[in-house]
């Protein structure tokens, strides 16, 4: 007879994601959540999601420890200044990324500018605090254009160039031709998106 354990791997196809709702077994949910969390430590099974699992690939699932490093590597040797959620979605599961992504935060080598937004940064002198590399203008553009949207010159920047107005833009107003909804910035320091 098989183990609790051998029919829930009897039922996660080959690389698909199973969620627990989907399980049908005769077991009670307590037994299906313990039989689930050892096949995790037994590292037979990935925990993707909140009660989303799959099967563990051939290498070993990564630390978020490692992961972090894996993830400070991968930032350093990129000529990006703005990064996506997404491009480090294939170093680990969602949650283990996530960690990571916190602790890369908390050590000041990573700001989060927007919600799946973070930029390369470094410790001021000054204050201690982790600030970005580049100024908070080009690191909207870039994280616009990371996007997909598209960045033009606001309605401030047309003025002062053209001679209508001699106020000297802050930069910190950017027009852009798509909708957003995302508010990009740092420390209470947020851009002002026009719609162009």
């Amino acid at each position: 007879m098989l183990t609790l354990a051998d029919q829930i791997l009897e039922r996660f196809p080959g690389s698909g994601i199973v969620d627990r709702a989907n399980l049908a077994l005769s077991a009670n949910y307590d037994s299906v959540g313990r039989a689930l969390g050892q096949l995790v430590k037994e590292r037979k099974l990935v925990r993707v999601g909140r009660g989303q699992y799959k099967k563990a690939s051939g290498r070993a699932p990564v630390s978020a420890g490692s992961i972090a490093e894996l993830i400070e590597r991968k930032v350093a040797r990129s000529r990006r200044n703005v990064f996506l959620r997404g491009d480090f979605v294939g170093l680990g599961s969602y949650d283990a990324v996530g960690r990571a992504l916190r602790q890369m935060i908390q050590s000041g080598r990573l700001v989060q500018i927007g919600y799946g937004l973070y930029a390369k940064a470094e410790r001021s002198p000054f204050s201690g605090k982790a600030t970005p590399l580049v100024g908070i203008k080009r690191l909207a553009t870039e994280a616009l254009a990371r996007l997909g949207k598209t960045v033009v010159s606001s309605s401030f920047d047309t003025a002062y160039n053209s001679g209508r107005s001699t106020q000297v833009p802050t930069g910190r107003t950017l027009a852009v031709r798509d909708r957003v909804r995302r508010r990009i910035g740092y420390d209470g320091n947020y851009v002002v998106l026009e719609r162009a």
